[in-house]
């Protein structure tokens, strides 16, 4: 894979995130009716004792006990927002993973680009002496240089490292599910650091993207899961296709191989078969049969 061009390389990122974001969404729409049905099995019991349901500890094994309409109102707090929860906190891990892999891979390519300062995200100029003295040669010296600069971009606002990703690839972050995904990752931060109860600092992250206000518990069900979703597909696909057009490939690569690429995004759903084949025509001096979708 190392000797792909960097595109390629981001275009197959993208495919597999895409492939994930979908794979939670079938989950989801799967399994939600097994669950309620098990639900609805918990609503009609007349069982009144306990029950023991063995769960995890260090050391020797214990149980919990529940009654029957307990386990009805644990799968109906899953069923209604829980399950959403955790799954969107996931899927934005998971967008995370790949937007700082892509910045790995700019950086690997491009080591100048280390140097790009914008507001909000410090960046050092010179290496720092112990990464010197630790490595043996410039490459791994260079990832450590690279591990520590995402490390900190990790800990800077949504807002500052989406423009820092600008600056670094390119990318045109104008469209508005770029907004969409800072308010998402307020929610985020809602959801893991204080129950879902919206505080100054989410009105502050999220700003006029607010969904509500001071107090109240953020709306989290299966239409934002959707939307979560398809926001993060969107942007993955507008950073693939801006890598694509400011780090090209070899000429000879996407002659050679644009086909199987196609091919594979018309597996993952990007795409119907008219539109395969309108893209071709208008793209057919990049690649002989198959074509793109859409960016999602």
């Amino acid at each position: 894979m190392d000797d792909l061009p960097l595109s390629r390389r981001v275009y197959r990122l993208h495919t597999g995130l895409v492939r994930k974001m979908n794979d939670l969404y079938i989950f989801v729409h799967k399994s939600f009716p097994i669950l309620q049905q098990m639900q609805d099995q918990y609503e009609i019991s007349t069982h009144k004792k306990d029950r023991r349901y063995y769960v995890p500890t260090r050391g020797r094994k214990k149980f919990a006990r529940r009654k029957d309409k307990e386990i009805r109102e644990i799968y109906s707090r899953f069923l209604s927002r829980e399950l959403f929860e955790n799954l969107i906190v996931t899927a934005i891990s998971q967008f995370e993973s790949f937007l700082f892999v892509v910045l790995r891979l700019v950086f690997l390519k491009y080591p100048k680009k280390l140097t790009i300062n914008i507001r909000g995200i410090d960046t050092e100029k010179g290496i720092p002496l112990a990464i010197l003295l630790d490595t043996e040669n410039r490459a791994e010296a260079l990832e450590k240089v690279i591990e520590r600069q995402l490390n900190g971009l990790s800990y800077a606002p949504p807002s500052a490292y989406l423009d820092y990703v600008k600056r670094v690839c390119g990318v045109d972050t104008s469209d508005p599910a770029f907004v969409d995904y800072i308010e998402l990752k307020a929610s985020r931060d809602l959801i893991i650091h204080n129950s879902g109860i919206i505080n100054a600092s989410y009105l502050l992250k999220a700003g006029v993207e607010k969904r509500g206000n001071v107090g109240e518990k953020i709306a989290v069900n299966e239409s934002y899961f959707d939307h979560c979703l398809a926001t993060l597909k969107r942007l993955s696909g507008i950073i693939r296709r801006d890598i694509d057009k400011h780090f090209p490939g070899e000429e000879g690569w996407r002659v050679g191989t644009y086909q199987a690429a196609c091919n594979d995004r018309h597996q993952l759903g990007f795409c119907t078969e008219s539109i395969v084949k309108s893209h071709c025509q208008q793209r057919a001096s990049w690649h002989s049969e198959a074509g793109c979708g859409n960016l999602e």
